[in-house]
């Protein structure tokens, strides 16, 4: 278990981060609109709202159902996603797709949701009037994976700071955003130890970082657990959220363990590791985080030792994809400083004829 003083530093690490914004980026107000056949609109939300809630609901729904044939389209012009569901046994009349030409026209976030067929092989693109909008073709509603192309569709097109509010009202959206958390700070972590250039040497049981750079990771954690927490209902008290998850964040503990764990599996010591380490704390601090605000499971270590593995295994393919860009970068920078240099020559070459 940590010690007290890894709470402490925990606290202050978290005492420089707004801490307000991201709250209140949690509870902006959210509306969703899902127009089209009545039983489509119906299931979507369905899918949408249902899922785990081991904090209880947050408020009322965002989604509102509408009826293409009823609906006024100017009424839609603050709404932040608008959601055209429609059914291949029901022919759309002539006033259903004038209403679908007014909503295109406002341009709002749009997903078109196909449900219960496949289109054909030879299907062209989306009419012009639904041109900007995402399409998901739903062929088996009954497949396994429906829920998560579902939310991936939304999300696809709700702007990116909507996305944590709408994890929070809506369950159905909470896996999807919860990896897309993990990933993007374990990615932006792993970049950052790229970029700075860390020390080689790494001492065995300590914290493979310098202290300047675990707080800005530690920070990046502690943010990233918050915002899990957010998007799956629990309440934004950050103390106490932070009390519920000290195994995962306290005191950069979870770097420790991974020191622990991890520093026998590589032999040399060079960026290439500390970059997979990087996004390995982060990602297995993320998950074990999700598994907790949705099940309120804590993981074991014989458990935490096994993720950590996976997770380096993920760590070790980005940092190869990180370095190969930082190298071909830095190619073409060499290229132009090159290019440059024999332009300024000839000039000068010209000059002194």
């Amino acid at each position: 278990m940590p010690k007290w003083n890894d709470l402490s530093v925990a606290f202050n690490t978290l005492r420089e981060i707004d801490v307000a914004a991201i709250r209140t980026e949690a509870e902006r107000p959210l509306t969703i609109v899902c127009v089209g056949a009545v039983g489509v609109c119906q299931e979507i939300a369905t899918r949408l709202e249902r899922g785990t809630q081991r904090y209880g609901p947050i408020g009322p729904s965002p989604i509102q159902l509408a009826s293409l044939a009823t609906i006024i389209s100017d009424e839609l012009r603050s709404v932040d996603l608008i959601i055209i569901g429609l059914e291949r046994t029901t022919r759309l009349s002539a006033r259903e797709l004038t209403t679908i030409d007014q909503l295109a026209a406002l341009a709002l976030p749009t997903v078109v949701v196909v449900w219960g067929t496949a289109l054909p092989a030879d299907a062209g693109p989306l009419h012009p009037r639904v041109a900007h909008a995402r399409l998901l073709v739903v062929p088996d509603p009954m497949a396994p994976d429906v829920d998560e192309q579902l939310a991936s569709a939304i999300l696809d097109r709700l702007p990116a700071e909507l996305h944590l509010a709408a994890a929070r009202r809506l369950p159905g959206l909470r896996a999807t955003v919860a990896r897309q958390l993990i990933n993007n700070v374990s990615f932006t972590n792993a970049s950052y130890v790229l970029a700075t250039a860390l020390p080689a040497q790494i001492p065995i049981f300590n914290v493979p970082f310098a202290a300047a750079d675990i707080l800005v990771l530690t920070k990046n954690q502690a943010i990233l657990v918050y915002r899990l927490a957010l998007a799956y209902g629990a309440p934004p008290d950050i103390r106490e959220r932070l009390r519920e998850v000290l195994p995962v964040i306290g005191g950069a503990f979870i770097w420790r363990q991974l020191a622990r764990s991890l520093v026998g599996l590589i032999p040399i010591w060079g960026v290439a590791p500390k970059v997979a380490i990087a996004y390995a704390g982060t990602y297995t601090t993320g998950m074990a985080a999700w598994r907790w605000f949705t099940e309120g499971e804590i993981i074991d270590q014989a458990r935490l030792k096994e993720l950590g593995r996976e997770a380096l295994a993920l760590g070790r393919a980005r940092a190869a994809d990180l370095i190969a860009q930082a190298r071909r970068t830095g190619a073409v920078q060499v290229d132009r400083w090159q290019r440059w240099g024999e332009a300024l020559r000839s000039r000068f070459r010209r000059k002194e004829k």
